[in-house]
């Protein structure tokens, strides 16, 4: 379509909630307020209108444990648009023996069935500093976030940290930022599996610690993932106290699930690194949320089926660790958020769009509902009830850890550069749609 106006809806950005119109023209939006004379008019009155979900932390047809994550990138990002995420950010699959712009190019070529917009994490996997120039490649390719490792070595993913700092100090030179999955791999216990006994919060308090005196020290831009207890929330808040750098993020299964869940028969099904903790780490991290000390809330989207989960019941070793999360991040964010009072409509926008967006390169092309930036908008039912049920979702799993919850809030439309990935309910999008979103500005 070439031009749209949507009248009436309430219009949240970070800042606040109006009742306003959109006018978007060639897959941009152009104005935010009275629109005169416009040409085909969508009245969105008793919906309210979110920018396009950004889940920065999502993992598709990834390796993992002798098998690989169910969703690729066709099933992942169409379970994406009907859950309003109009842009990804995976990552590339790291090897030592892999050069970072051979990795990029490799992962590239996977994503052209994306029915979503996405953009890319490079693994930092062997990386050692007489490879710097590959940082500055990287960059040019439009990749200027790196992922590193505290733990897992005895797979060959951990950076050391006098490694981890000399990449921090080339990063900060390039304006990119450094994504770090902190546990101390002195304190984890792999042969015991991804259970709270084997890969305690003390393991993430000690990572964050060590973390936030290299983002001191080499002033690196630094986004803690996943952060899933008090003790490494509480460390990371008084960091940023101190100065450092930091950015932070939590997934919905912290907020939403806890650790009782291990003790259920179909227990292994909710495994996940790190894994779930208890009731008091749960509420630090809504605390945390309403006011706003976090970048964003991503799902760590790893999703696999029971058949692929059964092999590890009784073998933690064997047990792929990783939970589905794509389609329901932004119900459930609003239900258990918004609905209940623990974050408000603008907090949801923060978290959910601008703020990853700030956080990865992606504004203002991304995250926000402002003049100039794409027409990715969704439409969401605030009254709505429903209930989740993992064969009714889109995921390429039979397994939900929300299965039976139930939700206030529905997305009814979603578009994305204009386009419509969702109308009335009614999956739309195609794969292919999805283009590659590189690093907005920054330094060379």
């Amino acid at each position: 379509m070439s031009e749209l106006a949507i009248r009436g809806a309430k219009v949240v950005t970070p800042q606040g909630v109006r009742e306003a119109d959109v006018l978007i023209r060639e897959g941009k939006i152009v104005r935010v307020g009275r629109v005169h004379r416009p040409g085909k008019v969508l009245s969105a009155r008793g919906l309210v209108l979110l920018p396009g979900a950004i889940d920065a932390h999502v993992h598709l047809a990834l390796p993992v444990a002798g098998t690989r994550s169910a969703d690729d990138f066709e099933s992942g990002t169409l379970a994406a648009a009907a859950g309003g995420v109009t842009t990804i950010v995976d990552f590339t699959v790291g090897r030592a023996e892999k050069s970072l712009p051979a990795a990029i190019e490799e992962r590239l070529k996977e994503a052209r069935k994306a029915a979503v917009d996405f953009s890319l994490h490079a693994e930092m996997i062997g990386w050692t500093p007489e490879r710097r120039a590959e940082l500055l490649q990287a960059a040019e390719l439009g990749v200027r976030s790196f992922k590193f490792y505290m733990t897992y070595g005895d797979s060959g993913r951990r950076t050391s940290l006098p490694v981890l700092g000399a990449a921090m100090e080339r990063i900060a030179r390039l304006g990119g930022v450094a994504m770090i999955h902190a546990e101390a791999e002195e304190l984890v216990d792999p042969g015991r599996g991804p259970y709270p006994e084997a890969r305690p919060a003390l393991a993430e308090e000690v990572a964050i610690a060590e973390l936030a005196v290299l983002a001191l020290r080499t002033g690196c831009l630094t986004y803690v993932a996943h952060i899933s207890s008090m003790q490494g929330l509480s460390t990371f808040l008084a960091a940023k106290e101190r100065g450092a750098p930091l950015m932070g993020e939590t997934c919905p299964h912290y907020l939403i699930l806890d650790e009782s869940v291990y003790a259920r028969p179909d227990g292994y099904l909710y495994s996940v690194t790190p894994p779930l903790r208890g009731p008091q780490d749960r509420e630090a991290l809504w605390t945390a949320l309403f006011r706003r000390e976090l970048q964003a809330v991503s799902t760590d989207h790893c999703p696999f089926t029971r058949a692929q989960k059964e092999p590890g019941k009784d073998d933690p070793t064997r047990l792929p660790s990783g939970l589905p999360g794509v389609e329901t991040l932004l119900p459930l964010l609003y239900s258990e958020g918004v609905a209940k009072g623990r974050i408000s409509l603008s907090d949801l926008a923060w978290y959910l769009a601008e703020g990853p967006a700030r956080a990865f390169g992606l504004w203002p092309k991304k995250g926000g509902i402002q003049e100039g930036a794409d027409a990715d908008l969704v439409f969401l039912d605030p009254q709505a009830r429903w209930e989740i049920h993992a064969d009714a979702l889109h995921m390429a799993t039979d397994f939900s850890p929300y299965e039976g919850f139930p939700v206030v809030g529905k997305v009814t439309s979603v578009l994305s550069r204009g386009r419509w990935l969702v109308r009335d309910g009614e999956l739309l999008a195609q794969p292919g749609w999805g283009e590659f979103v590189p690093w907005q500005g920054g330094k060379e």
